[in-house]
């Protein structure tokens, strides 16, 4: 039981890590999917249509809160704003 909490408290932290680099290089900003298929900033209350945004896979990782694979993106907007993005969904 001690290996599994610690093999999930290091996947966790691992995806919690990448986050925080990412923070540190400017991309501020959390972004959620919308079920219309829009991006939304909680930041600046923005929604971002999925066509006028530059998304990046970064990582793809086993969350065990959640019990589902995540997968890390940055998001880049037309106006300047970088974020990142934690789904189910991979965007390529």
């Amino acid at each position: 039981m001690k290996n599994k909490i610690r093999t999930t408290n290091r996947l966790n932290v691992s995806l919690t890590n990448q986050v925080i680099e990412l923070q540190e290089q400017g991309y501020d900003c959390d972004f959620l999917l919308l079920a219309n298929g829009n991006l939304h900033c909680m930041q600046t209350n923005y929604n971002y249509p999925l066509s006028t945004v530059s998304i990046k896979r970064i990582e793809n990782a086993y969350d065990f809160f959640s019990h589902s694979y995540k997968n890390l993106h940055t998001i880049e907007t037309g106006n300047g704003e970088k974020g990142v993005l934690l789904s189910e969904t991979a965007f390529l």
